[in-house]
């Protein structure tokens, strides 16, 4: 028994280390804050039909027949699927529909949406630094925004937040990087090295 659970607790540590669970690991979708969005329910909804929404396990929603409940009539279009608005990031969840016939009886387990709202990517800036004979570049991104570099227009391999090149390699080089998550990217203004005057 002690044996076993060492084994799930080391499989927990490895997911964890390689990203594979985490907040935003299971998002079926992405939204940004202050943008809308809609999850359509998948059935055909009768006018005799009962509909509840859930957020997690939070009835955010539920309308019999043709009365609104809980919820206002406005937080569904007229396919039941449910209309959020100006998003928070505490709409972030899973979104979940039961839908039961006029006698009672469930029309099934219907699919769920796991939502992620984000915050769009403010614009980077580039920072030079230099160092006798190099010169760095860092760039300003965010803890969990991906970073692409460019040189002149094009990418280059590095994805880090800074990047390091030979002074003399880079005299009239333009960097620029642009960062990005899953609802937005911005790119930064190019800038040159001053480090070392061509």
């Amino acid at each position: 028994m002690a044996f076993s659970s060492i084994i799930i607790a080391v499989l927990l540590l490895c997911l964890l280390a390689s990203g594979s669970i985490g907040p935003q690991a299971d998002c079926d979708v992405y939204a940004a804050t202050g943008s809308n969005f809609t999850v359509r329910l998948q059935h055909v909804l009768k006018d005799s039909d009962s509909l509840r929404w859930f957020q997690d396990e939070n009835q955010i929603f539920y309308r019999r027949s043709k009365q609104v409940i809980r919820g206002k009539n406005y937080d569904v279009d007229s396919t039941g699927s449910l209309k959020l608005t100006q998003l928070t990031k505490d709409k972030s969840g899973r979104y979940t529909p039961q839908v039961h016939r006029a006698d009672g009886t469930s029309a099934g387990d219907l699919p769920s949406v796991r939502l992620c709202v984000l915050d769009p990517v403010q614009k980077p800036k580039v920072t030079v630094t230099c160092d006798k004979t190099k010169v760095t570049f860092t760039c300003d991104a965010g803890q969990d925004e991906k970073i692409e570099w460019f040189m002149d227009g094009e990418t280059v391999a590095e994805k880090e937040k800074t990047l390091t090149r030979p002074a003399e390699d880079v005299l009239n080089a333009r960097f620029s990087c642009n960062v990005s998550n899953p609802v937005s990217s911005e790119i930064s203004q190019p800038v040159q090295q001053d480090c070392i005057k061509p």
